[in-house]
């Protein structure tokens, strides 16, 4: 009898692992997406919020992912880059929220699903030695491109010191060569970003008037595909966004190791890449939850979202306010986390 009881149980065990050994492949497919293997042009670019994206191609995990990425170098030209995005000749960039806004102001038609990361210092206002305050630029000429994110900020800078854009001559300049002119003294001030900030301050002596690190939440950063791409393959853009999610992980637990990585491809130290990362902090999932909840504040993309289109309707750029459900999408971040909490520990 006890024969027959030890034989049966081991029968019943063996079925059990046979169906485990079947069903775990079949549920681990169920929570990797549909991707399409279709090729995605993304862009690169040196910025600690793109700092992800070369770090999942090194490590191969796009394509452990299932997708079949591409990278296009945006650093000779970013706002080309943006540019190209909007006219479809690539599938993700990374764009500043005031960005998004803008371009779909002119018509554009896109989408931000992830929010990477946020300025804490990467933008500032550089002026000369002698231009002591904000309120010293009144009278002067700023170099800063025209109608972007780095205009949104020169302005609030002015306007919380009690100037307006009118107090200033605005040269309308490319972040790019923003130093260049300002080193050879055609421009009092400066708004971009860095590595430019410290180029201009360590080369030519520039005094730092202000940053974003006065006003967390000014200028958030993320992910962006055209809403066409986001229905025609959402299986790739949760991938994507859960490849974003890993290696972001990576980066906060191995932050030599990444760094590493990305000081190899720009020719510059890991501590420098590190230094860059904290003016502009690397967000994670939980932070991403908060930035796409309804609010009134920086600490929400919706209440960001707001004072952007209040600048554009002051700057006559739009006449009514956009709609931020249309171009701000949790969906991907929080299917993230569904599957998540459904993996077991």
């Amino acid at each position: 009898m006890l024969k027959k009881l030890i034989v049966a149980s081991v029968v019943v065990l063996a079925l059990l692992f046979s169906a485990l050994a079947w069903w775990l492949p079949v549920l681990n497919r169920e929570e990797r997406p549909d991707t399409t293997g279709l090729p995605m042009k993304v862009v690169r670019y040196y910025w600690p919020g793109l700092y992800w994206i070369e770090i999942a191609d090194k490590k191969g995990w796009f394509k452990e992912a299932g997708l079949n990425v591409e990278l296009v170098d945006g650093n000779p030209d970013y706002y080309g880059s943006l540019q190209n995005m909007v006219d479809g000749k690539v599938d993700a960039n990374g764009f500043s929220l005031f960005d998004v806004i803008n371009y779909n102001a002119a018509g554009a038609n896109l989408v931000l699903v992830i929010n990477s990361d946020i300025s804490s210092g990467s933008e500032a206002i550089v002026a000369r030695p002698s231009i002591e305050t904000i309120m010293d630029l009144r009278g002067k000429t700023v170099g800063v491109a025209s109608s972007t994110y780095t205009e949104y900020i020169l302005d609030f800078a002015l306007n919380r010191y009690g100037l307006s854009s009118a107090d200033v001559t605005k040269v309308a300049i490319t972040d790019e060569k923003a130093a260049e002119a300002f080193g050879k003294g055609e421009l009092d001030a400066i708004a971009t970003w860095e590595p430019i900030v410290s180029e201009a301050i360590e080369k030519w002596s520039g005094r730092k008037l202000f940053d974003t690190s006065e006003a967390p939440g000014l200028s958030p950063n993320g992910q962006v595909f055209h809403r066409s791409f986001i229905k025609a393959r959402p299986g790739d853009v949760q991938a994507y966004v859960n490849v974003w999610h890993k290696t972001t992980r990576y980066i906060k637990e191995h932050p030599h190791e990444a760094f590493s990585l990305i000081a190899d491809i720009y020719s510059v130290t890991p501590s420098e890449v590190a230094a860059f990362e904290r003016l502009d902090r690397l967000l994670n999932l939980r932070e991403n939850h908060t930035s796409f909840s309804y609010g009134a504040g920086f600490e929400s993309l919706h209440g960001s979202a707001r004072k952007m289109n209040d600048f554009l309707i002051d700057k006559g750029v739009i006449v009514e306010h956009l709609d931020s459900t249309q171009f701000l999408d949790a969906t991907f971040i929080h299917t993230l986390s569904h599957s998540l909490r459904k993996r077991p520990q």
